[in-house]
């Protein structure tokens, strides 16, 4: 038994692994541009966020804390580490090997035992705010020390109960689950309150062993077919479709970088308190859209042709591939900067869009090409021209 189980664990670690890397191929040496040009504001931006939410954690044990702010932490909380698990569901819970594994004779303790060890995993950055609350390095603590563990260990709990019941998609199990996350939200510090809110966890806990246990799963209802969903899978040469299905993680981790930079420029404007004026929002999220998509169409092309090669000697499925291959990662390129020119401050909106898309036309041309120094030119460029033109705000 412990022989299947650490291979078991193993497997389902080792895909976590090789589908991480395999997501972010390409966007690594991006994000080391990146975080070599924006060193001094990524690490501003970073200690802000982890304070930030240190301190609304530091609030669940604290006595005077109103039950607005305590509903706000953990509503903040279980957000933040439903959407980290969903991003990477594929990786981390394997839903379309679940059936396979399901076969096999593998005891529900394991499958539960990797699946909470990977979804701890993909809190991630949320121990940061975690471990800085425990260390407590400024003693702004007002609890004591086993206190804020036990508040901060109920919640951890309960929050990773509800988050593997929904996306395993065991609602019935959910359902208790989220009932105790809402008694957890109540405030006070009444030692029968702290114990209602230990029999909830307890309960979400028991809960989610349920769910394990065979026949907790419901056979999944068929899904309706769409006319305008195979028009235009048709029309795009399967390229929709991938995205959605086979792509889905790897495109919604690169739309979130460049989110994830639109929301920090604005934050940034909204908590600086010198002048804003020239604050060139375009300049950072042109950058992090041309890193983050130049390689997506060769990405796109690649997994299309290696999926389909049956389909790839037919001239009007390599046309319709072709064109929506280049046209998609574009469009998204193009409302990235968009976007970015909405709220930008900078006075250099056509020049910075003009370097920019001739980076993207450069990389993308250098991918589909498959010219490996593409991978070391896209990004030292962005560099340079992330510090040239911010040298010149």
């Amino acid at each position: 038994m412990s022989r299947m189980a650490a291979n078991y664990l193993s497997i389902r670690h080792s895909h976590f692994r090789i589908t991480l890397r395999d997501w972010f191929r390409g966007l690594d040496k991006a994000l080391v541009a990146i975080a070599s040009a924006l060193t001094f504001i990524l690490t501003a931006m970073v200690a802000m966020a982890v304070v930030g939410m240190a301190q609304g954690l530091a609030l669940l044990s604290d006595a005077s804390a109103s039950p607005a702010h305590r509903v706000a932490v953990i509503t903040a909380w279980q957000g933040i580490s439903l959407v980290l698990m969903r991003a990477l569901r594929e990786a981390a819970l394997m839903p379309r090997a679940r059936q396979f594994f399901a076969s096999l004779p593998i005891p529900p303790a394991l499958h539960l035992r990797a699946d909470l060890v990977l979804a701890l995993l993909t809190y991630s950055f949320l121990w940061l705010p975690v471990a800085w609350v425990i260390a407590n390095p400024l003693g702004t603590r007002s609890a004591p020390l086993p206190t804020t563990v036990l508040a901060l260990a109920t919640l951890i709990v309960i929050s990773v109960c509800v988050n593997l019941t929904l996306l395993r998609a065991r609602i019935r199990y959910a359902l208790p689950c989220i009932a105790a996350l809402a008694v957890f939200a109540l405030p006070g510090r009444a030692p029968w309150l702290e114990a209602v809110r230990a029999g909830g966890a307890i309960i979400a806990a028991v809960a989610l062993w349920l769910s394990y246990l065979p026949g907790a799963a419901r056979a999944p209802a068929a899904r309706r077919r769409s006319e305008l969903a195979d028009r235009l899978a048709i029309r795009t040469g399967l390229v929709i479709p991938l995205l959605a299905n086979e792509l889905r993680a790897n495109f919604m981790v690169r739309v979130g970088f460049i989110l994830a930079t639109l929301g920090a420029c604005l934050l940034v404007i909204e908590l600086r308190t010198n002048d804003t004026s020239t604050a060139s929002v375009l300049l950072f999220v042109a950058a992090v859209a041309a890193l983050a998509l130049y390689s997506l169409p060769a990405l796109l092309r690649r997994t299309l042709l290696t999926r389909l090669h049956f389909l790839a000697g037919q001239t009007a499925f390599a046309d319709r591939m072709r064109a929506a291959v280049y046209l998609v990662p574009s469009a998204l390129f193009l409302c990235a900067l968009l976007a970015g020119w909405v709220f930008d401050r900078g006075g250099r909106a056509g020049l910075e869009t003009s370097l920019f898309t001739g980076l993207y036309a450069l990389g993308v041309a250098g991918a589909r090409a498959e010219i490996r120094v593409t991978r070391w030119v896209v990004p030292f460029a962005a560099m340079m021209l992330l510090i040239i033109l911010g040298a010149m705000t």
